[in-house]
């Protein structure tokens, strides 16, 4: 079904691939689109196909591709097409209300408006399109591309990209707009997809576990970057279940507070976390994968898995050949995770420490946060390049217990005092503080570190307690 006899486009604006038509009030390509998907649905109860020819069209209410087997495509589509390229479809967000229809698409069962919804969509198909989102909500989240209670659905072959029609600095960016979210109980894929300048997130898997259910996910070649904005800032996020990761690179991901404070509670190349919504369970990342992935120059962590709920933590967590480079905080900070394995994870040339596990928390002190953590083979080398406080550089800090570290190598370039004496540390276990206040004090038991080879770096070591 060819898209372009159902537009209604005024006289004085035919189809083309003018830029100037997103400007003009008097184009809206969103009704045309919804009755050629209405056709299509009707012709067969087969896969049904919706084609885009190149060109730009103007979407001020997200398109509704609510019926199974339905495939919504482009013209082929290449990584490398500059913005706005005439040969690609491109589909330009231009929302009438941005605090509830920000992007292009929105898949959702309940958007039918029928007594006969099905309890998921399946199988619905978005290929080859670049998106051009314009403006965005910044109370209620939304997304460029949101799926909501679809099965086997699949996003592939998307460049989307932040495009405001008046430029703006990231602190102005809306607060609450994602690139594409997976979320009540969506699974399929997301693949060979660009996300760039994205204020709140590039990729969100949102799906409450507890709630939902645990549908697969992939997201598989994939790059996300400049992902900046005044809320969060993380490139990835995943509060949901049974997701893989491979082969991305996410990368240049930086937090703009309106303050002016850059904090380290965002700009992550990659946030495992758990979150507490409002009358509902609390939702638990677990059985999730990450391999063959590079986070690197993020402003926040490369790697980043917390908690800020009482009693649940990430679980089930692997990381397996990852690499984590020039991030301006931690190449890997636990804050929260069990039965985590990171073998093969590549650390270096970050601001902080290369690899920190730490339990310090505000929460109630008897609150577990860490455990069954296992870093095998890491390679951590040349980290802490902006130390805080004149810290000595460390290759691995451990405030935590039941870690295990086996081989690997944790290095320093060049790093002796006039004296020739070592300042790096290799692998530092130390106590922490804990519990309103920092009132409880913790000593890091459990722990084994085997097998570490040192490069211009102490000994693995159990540092005296600071607050003693």
């Amino acid at each position: 079904m060819d898209v372009l006899p159902y537009l209604e486009r005024p006289a004085e604006w035919p189809f083309s691939a003018d830029p100037d038509v997103d400007d003009s009030c008097t184009v809206d390509d969103s009704p045309g689109i919804a009755k050629a998907i209405e056709c299509a649905a009707s012709l067969s109860t087969m896969r049904r196909t919706v084609y885009f020819p190149a060109g730009r069209y103007v979407v001020r209410t997200p398109i509704r591709p609510h019926y199974d087997r339905l495939t919504l495509t482009g013209p082929e589509l290449s990584a490398d097409a500059a913005s706005g390229d005439p040969d690609t479809a491109t589909l330009v967000a231009v929302p009438c209300n941005p605090e509830q229809f920000p992007g292009v698409v929105q898949v959702d069962t309940t958007l039918r408006g029928d007594n006969t919804t099905p309890a998921a969509i399946n199988e619905v198909w978005i290929r080859n399109f670049q998106v051009a989102l314009t403006d965005g909500p910044r109370l209620a989240a939304n997304s460029g591309i949101q799926v909501n209670r679809c099965s086997n659905c699949l996003v592939e072959n998307v460049i989307m990209r932040y495009e405001p029609l008046v430029e703006e600095l990231p602190s102005c960016k809306p607060s609450n707009l994602d690139g594409i979210t997976f979320a009540l109980g969506s699974g399929g894929a997301i693949r060979n997809v660009i996300v760039d300048g994205v204020p709140k997130g590039g990729i969100y898997l949102a799906s409450n576990p507890a709630v939902h259910g645990t549908p697969s996910i992939e997201v598989e070649n994939c790059e996300l970057k400049n992902i900046n904005g005044p809320v969060g800032a993380i490139a990835l996020k995943i509060i949901a279940a049974n997701a893989t990761v491979r082969n991305c690179e996410i990368h240049h991901n930086q937090l703009h507070p309106t303050n002016g404070a850059i904090g380290t509670n965002g700009g992550h190349g990659i946030q495992i976390f758990t979150q507490a919504p409002l009358n509902a369970p609390v939702s638990v990342p677990e059985d999730i994968r990450i391999e063959n992935t590079y986070f690197h120059h993020n402003a926040g962590s490369g790697v980043a898995l917390g908690s800020a709920t009482p009693g649940y933590v990430p679980t089930g967590i692997r990381f397996y050949r990852v690499k984590s480079a020039y991030n301006q905080h931690y190449g890997v900070n636990i804050q929260a995770g069990t039965d985590v394995e990171m073998k093969d994870v590549w650390s270096w040339g970050n601001g902080s420490y290369g690899m920190y596990l730490t339990a310090r928390s505000n929460l109630p002190p008897s609150t577990f946060r860490i455990g069954d953590v296992l870093l095998e083979d890491p390679l951590v080398f040349n980290n802490n390049l902006l130390p805080r406080l004149g810290l000595n550089k460390v290759g691995i800090k451990i405030q935590a217990s039941d870690v295990t570290v086996l081989g690997g190598e944790v290095a320093v370039c060049n790093d002796e005092n006039d004296e020739g004496e070592v300042l790096g540390k290799s692998v530092q276990q130390m106590c922490w503080l804990a519990g309103p206040g920092d009132t409880t004090l913790f000593y890091p038991v459990g722990n084994v570190v085997s097998g570490v080879s040192t490069t211009n770096t102490s000994e693995p070591e159990i540092a005296d307690c600071p607050y003693d």
